[in-house]
């Protein structure tokens, strides 16, 4: 039962932190510069990179998920045969 609301927090912890992750604006300060053309070549707004926040709160929720899911199987595997 404890096991159960720990791997539930564990869920709920990592999709808050995938959240707060998500809000933050990530900024990546590469570009390339070609001197023949005289041009740059900057990322377009439609790119998305993951910041540390949002990558460890994927990390928990999996574990969390995983924790659940192994619960529930140790659950039904623990259940008289009818």
């Amino acid at each position: 039962m404890i096991a159960g609301a720990a791997a539930g927090l564990l869920v709920l912890a990592g999709v808050i932190t995938i959240v707060v992750g998500l809000s933050s604006q990530a900024s990546f300060g590469w570009f390339a510069y070609q001197p023949l053309a005289n041009a740059t070549f900057t990322l377009g707004g439609d790119t998305l990179f993951l910041t540390r926040t949002t990558a460890a709160g994927f990390i928990v929720t999996v574990l969390g998920l995983v924790a659940l899911a192994f619960l529930a199987g140790l659950r039904l595997g623990k259940r008289p045969p009818r």
